[in-house]
């Protein structure tokens, strides 16, 4: 009894059926992971925000501060200050970037920031309504014609520092030596300002009179900016959708970005609920404040 085998033809088709589903399949399966991903970065920003609330909560309804200063070289963040309340360190890894626990423990302090009170910085202008400096668009010009308008835009946060008696260290440079977070009560627009954000530096190097729309090359170590020895936004990163300099990581040639990120960023705001919204999207929304200046909208914690 004879039997019957595939011809070549037959066995072609099969093989190209098959590459024709795995074609329209893996760019579904690419998807589906980038959307679980930005569904952990929600859940993630999430629980970072209760972490900061419960932490309120047991400090007399006052912020976490985005840093403290040890003497001995330590750098206790607003994430480290809040870990308790939130007991694994998994919550704090950005599933977009190449770091790992392993990599080295400054890893915790290079995904999320708290931005910093205007007033905890020796450089920002202490008049709240002073657009002179601290302010986003005064050094890019490239800023203003694409962001602002051409105009200065007053930014505060709500986390303060603290130093111990006698420290100094370079991340510390800048910053007062004590000065208070703002009290869950005293932000005027809750859902609006920003609390923890995606970043690239725990206090977004605003306190050095940097901007969000400028590149900076923290200390020229690739382990502490996470995509290797490269400039970086300041501010919020744009890291979700997009990478290089689409996501705000420049050559180390570049100083003041021309063009700014594309990707997505998320943030939880001071009344603990999460979002992803476009980095450019976030960066041009402002609001009018006292003596009619204009104040980016997420970083305006005490304008009603």
């Amino acid at each position: 009894m004879s039997k019957r085998a595939f011809t070549l033809i037959e066995l072609l088709v099969v093989i190209a059926i098959i590459a024709i589903l795995a074609a329209i399949l893996f760019p579904v399966f690419a998807q589906a992971k980038v959307a679980a991903k930005k569904a952990a970065m929600i859940s993630n920003a999430k629980q970072i925000g209760l972490a900061q609330l419960m932490y309120g909560g047991d400090y007399d309804d006052v912020f976490a501060p985005v840093a403290g200063f040890t003497a001995d070289w330590n750098l206790p963040s607003f994430a480290v200050l809040s870990f308790p309340y939130m007991k694994n360190a998994g919550i704090l890894m950005d599933p977009f970037t190449p770091a790992k626990l392993s990599d080295n423990p400054f890893v915790l302090n290079s995904q999320w920031a708290m931005p910093p009170r205007r007033a905890a910085s020796d450089w920002c202008p202490q008049d709240p309504s002073d657009d002179t400096a601290c302010a986003m668009g005064v050094y890019n010009p490239e800023g203003r014609n694409q962001i602002t308008g051409g105009e200065h835009w007053i930014r505060d946060g709500i986390g303060g520092v603290y130093k111990e008696p006698g420290t100094w260290l370079w991340a510390s440079y800048g910053f007062k030596s004590s000065y208070p977070s703002l009290s869950q009560t005293a932000v005027g627009r809750v859902a609006e300002t920003v609390m923890v954000t995606q970043a690239n530096h725990f206090d977004m190097m605003w306190h050095m009179d940097w901007n969000p729309d400028e590149a900076y090359r923290y200390w020229g170590d690739g382990v502490f900016n996470l995509f290797g020895d490269a400039n970086m936004t300041a501010g919020p990163a744009g890291r979700i959708g997009t990478g290089g300099t689409k996501a705000g990581v420049y050559p180390t040639s570049v100083s003041e970005p021309t063009t700014f990120p594309e990707g997505f960023n998320t943030s939880v705001y001071t009344d603990g609920h999460a979002k992803a919204q476009g980095w450019k999207a976030m960066h041009s929304k402002s609001i009018v404040g006292s003596g009619g200046k204009k104040y980016l909208a997420y970083a305006a914690p005490e304008v009603p």
